[in-house]
Formats: C-alpha cells, structure tokens, sequence
C-alpha cells in the first residue's frame, strides 16, 4: 500500500453472515461463484479455518466484532517488516484493525531473528527484562491451578522465549507452548528443553478439551482472525478450563499516534510507527462481545498499567514516550531488509546476548518470595475495573462455559 490516499476496499457480500452466536461466520465456502470473482479470490488460501481461493483473507472487509462490512481508512501508519499500512475503523462498531488483513509472509516478516535482540531498536528488544516477572507470575499462577486441578496441563499461545512456562513446569505443571517466531520456539526449546510449536494456534492442531489453563498474554492484538483465534481456543479448553488473557487497551495504544499524526509537519514525510506488530485493537465492549460468543464467561477483569494509560491517552505528562515515526516509504519496498543481518538460521549469538541480558538484569530482592507479595498488592493499586478504561492493559480471566 503506498504513502498516498486511502485504499478502498471491495464491499463483501453480507449473506456470509448468520445471526451473531457462537458459530459467528459462516462456512466461506458456501460462498457463490459470482462472490469468488467479484472478490478476486484465486488458488487456496485458509478463511476462519477454511479452505478457500486465495486473495479473500486480503480481501473481506468483514468485522471481527460485528460482522458488518463497514471499515473505512482512520490512520496510516508505517508497521515495522511490512511498510506503510493503513488502520481501519469499522463505522458499524468501532473497532479498529489494520485492513486489508496481511499475508503470510507480512505476517512472518513481522517477527524476524533480531524482535527479542536487547541491541535492537524495534521489537520486543527489552524482553529479557521479562525473566524475573514471568516467574512471578508463574508462581501464582501454579498457586492457583493446584488448588483446582491435580497435574494441570497449561498451554500458552504467544510463549515468547519461554519464561513463564519454564516457571510453571519448575512449579510441576504439564505446560506446552506455541509462538510464531522461530527465534523464540529455538531460545524455548534449546535452553529451557520445553515443548513449543512454531506457528499459529490453529497449525499447532490440539486435541479437542485437552488444557486446564490457557495463557495469552500480550498475543491476541497481533493474530490476524481474533475471532477465530478464540473459537478454536475454545477448541482446546477442557470443560470448566479457564483463560488468562492480557491485551493493550486499543485506545491507550493509538492516541499517541493519532495525537503525533496531527502535530506531524504538512509534507507528511514520516508516519507513526508500529513496532510491535499490533495489528488489532480493542475496547472492552468489543473484548466482552468476543469472548461472550466464542463460549466464554468472564470471571473477572480490569484494566491494568493505569499510571501507564493515564500517560498514554495525554492525562498525565509523558505521551510523547510512546510515540515513535519512520520515514514514508515505498510499499513495493520491503522494511523487513534491515532487520536481516541475524539469519534465521544463525541464532547463538543472539542466543548469548538474551543471556546477557537476563543476568544484567537479574535482581535479588525481585526473586525473593515476599518480593513477589509486595508487587502483587502494587499491581492491585495500579489497577481500575474495565469500564474506566484508563490502563494501558486489560487482563481478563475466562471460563469455558
């Protein structure tokens, strides 16, 4: 997509729809033929678990929320290994998420060797930092499980480097992992010998009802069908099972860049910058909309990381921390060629520096146990019910109807 209108995007034909309900989209292939060549689509491509012709992931405007196929162009932003992209806002609902959905290969280009580097400058490059918390909350977490279930089986989707999961198999639950960078299923599997799958959720193909607990902290803003994502997370959730799920408030998350969008000088040279391959952002009614159809029930929520929020939406000093830009470029040109000095097959010495990192960042007093007590009633301050809307997080724990 270049730097200069708004792309306009073919209007889809509503009968894919039923009645909203668990069973939200219905199957693509009943599509019509006249529908498969107005759309553009062509070879074999996967919509909502579907095997269909091509170009229709890029194509269907169809909301996640509710279904109707109203976006229209709200920002253009540059996101980091993709180029120049445009967030859409669906006039029906809100709800806002980069359109037209990426490819495959955008979406790989998104989490290259170098996303947990601690010497680069886009990604999660400070991730070893991580260690210490990750352990934290595992040790809650395993609390939690053994009083409910014997030998829990944990699964978490978006696993990273595998910290938390090391914490939790340590506490002597049965864990499995999945993540999308391959960096980060070697770092998992190499140093911690734990179970991950490189890939998506649905490629990992879980058994039906086969977790206790699943984890998704910080994933559902960066997968491409959020609403299919949940469904097949259902899938795999044993009856009763329940979900941990932590995503950025979508607010705290774009205001920063609409409030640098508006300020930025009249030649328009530079864009906001994505850098953490967020492709999704949500409020809370469209989160609660979600998970009430895809079969779950809330047990509790809040919004969390208010101070941090409060900054974030201009409230407080210190917006301009969250904003970053690039320079406007060509969309036939590839972000992604920078990033590539670590080959995706060369991963020791960044290995070795994520190493590094997690010692120099090491501290005694946060691995001590009444630490961990002190932190968690600091988190409980720094955290307001949903409807607030002021944290930069929600966290939510659900529960398989």
């Amino acid at each position: 997509m270049n730097g200069g209108s708004p792309p306009t995007a073919p209007k889809a034909r509503t009968g894919l729809f039923t009645p909203p309900g668990r069973v939200f989209f219905a199957r693509a292939n009943n599509l019509l033929d006249s529908d498969r060549g107005r759309l553009g689509m062509s070879g074999k491509e996967q919509y909502h678990g579907v095997k269909i012709r091509s170009t229709v992931r890029a194509q269907l405007t169809l909301c996640d929320i509710c279904g109707a196929a109203n976006f229209k162009p709200w920002l253009e932003v540059s996101l980091c290994g993709v180029s120049n992209q445009w967030i859409h806002r669906c006039s029906t609902c809100g709800f806002r998420q980069i359109r037209p959905r990426l490819a495959p290969e955008e979406l790989s280009a998104l989490y290259p060797a170098d996303y947990f580097d601690p010497a680069g400058w886009v990604g999660y490059h400070d991730y070893a930092r991580e260690a210490q918390r990750r352990t934290r909350d595992a040790y809650f977490l395993a609390r939690r499980m053994r009083g409910r279930v014997p030998n829990p089986r944990v699964l978490e989707v978006g696993c990273a480097l595998g910290f938390l999961l090391k914490g939790l198999q340590d506490a002597g639950c049965n864990v499995d992992g999945v993540d999308a960078s391959p960096f980060g299923v070697h770092y998992a599997t190499t140093r911690f010998n734990l179970p991950v799958v490189c890939g998506t959720l649905e490629e990992a193909c879980f058994p039906d009802e086969s977790f206790d607990l699943v984890i998704q902290k910080d994933l559902l803003e960066h997968v491409l069908y959020p609403r299919q994502h949940l469904l097949e997370t259902c899938r795999v959730m044993r009856k009763g099972a329940e979900l941990w799920l932590v995503t950025p408030n979508g607010e705290a998350n774009l205001r920063p860049l609409s409030a640098s969008r508006q300020v930025s000088d009249a030649t328009q040279r530079d864009l906001p910058l994505l850098d953490q391959g967020h492709l999704s952002f949500f409020s809370q009614r469209h989160l609660r909309r979600l998970f009430t159809e895809c079969g779950f029930t809330v047990s509790w929520a809040r919004t969390i990381g208010v101070r941090r929020g409060l900054r974030a939406l201009g409230f407080l000093p210190g917006q301009q921390r969250f904003i970053r830009r690039a320079a406007r470029v060509d969309s036939s040109v590839s972000m992604s060629a920078d990033r590539d000095s670590i080959g995706d097959h060369d991963f020791s010495g960044l290995a070795e520096r994520i190493d590094t990192a997690i010692k120099e960042h090491h501290n005694f007093v946060r691995g001590w146990l009444p630490y961990y007590y002190i932190h968690r009633v600091g988190k409980t301050l720094d955290a307001l019910p949903t409807s607030t809307a002021l944290g930069y997080d929600y966290e939510f724990l659900l529960r398989k109807d």
